[in-house]
């Protein structure tokens, strides 16, 4: 394994959605992985979200995945490193003919900010694959994880934040306070219509079917801490 300083450099070093996609083609060469890639999760009770994955990987492969509900159930209810072949083969299926049977999948839970949640998948070569070496590498990688993940919201994710204007903001904040509509108006000096509005882009930017669940994502995300 390479010195986890040089890793935390490399993962520090990435400044753009360019070089973080480039990260994970660089990480398997490095290590000599047949692929590295993070698996974002971000559940909607609105749709049906598929897992949004980085790092090159077949597409059979991220079918496969975004069908089984196993490595979805460990990275909510568990935090240590594991063999994703001991997910599948507790469940008493026949994998025999799939990729997850001819090699280690290094799974690495990742806790998410609100209410998605991630982890690492490292296609580790079956010279390495002893579990004693597995083991090592399931804890060096989950000391580099939410360094990884910290990357991936700040390129992709923060920026989400800055698309509801301040106007909305300043909305969204009273009626978590449990203010009406019509005291928020009073509150910013606006019409009882144009808080509406706000509200209902709220509503429209966070993905929610009222104000009430548009209130609780943007508690989660964090937005309402600096208005």
């Amino acid at each position: 394994m390479n010195n986890i300083a040089n890793m935390i450099k490399k993962i520090n070093a990435i400044n753009s959605k360019e070089s973080f996609y480039n990260f994970f083609t660089e990480v398997t060469i490095t290590f000599k992985y047949d692929r590295a890639n993070l698996i974002i999760f971000s559940p909607s009770p609105t749709r049906k979200n598929s897992p949004v994955i980085y790092g090159e990987i077949p597409n059979e492969i991220k079918t496969f995945i975004s069908e089984d509900n196993s490595i979805k159930q460990y990275c909510l209810n568990e935090s240590a490193p594991i063999n994703y072949q001991t997910l599948l083969f507790d469940q008493d299926k026949n994998y025999s003919d799939s990729f997850i049977h001819k090699q280690a999948n290094l799974l690495i839970p990742i806790n998410g900010f609100g209410n998605e949640f991630a982890c690492l998948l490292l296609a580790i070569p079956e010279l390495t694959t002893q579990p004693e070496t597995l083991e090592k590498l399931g804890w060096y990688w989950l000391m580099l994880s939410p360094l990884i993940y910290d990357k991936y919201h700040k390129l992709f994710k923060d920026h989400q934040k800055n698309t509801m204007t301040k106007r909305e903001l300043e909305c969204i904040k009273w009626a978590a306070e449990g203010k009406t509509s019509w005291e928020i108006s009073k509150l910013l000096s606006i019409s009882q219509r144009t808080v509406d509005f706000h509200l209902a882009n709220c509503i429209t930017k966070t993905d929610s079917i009222n104000r009430q669940q548009a209130v609780v994502k943007c508690v989660l995300n964090g937005q309402l801490l600096a208005v």
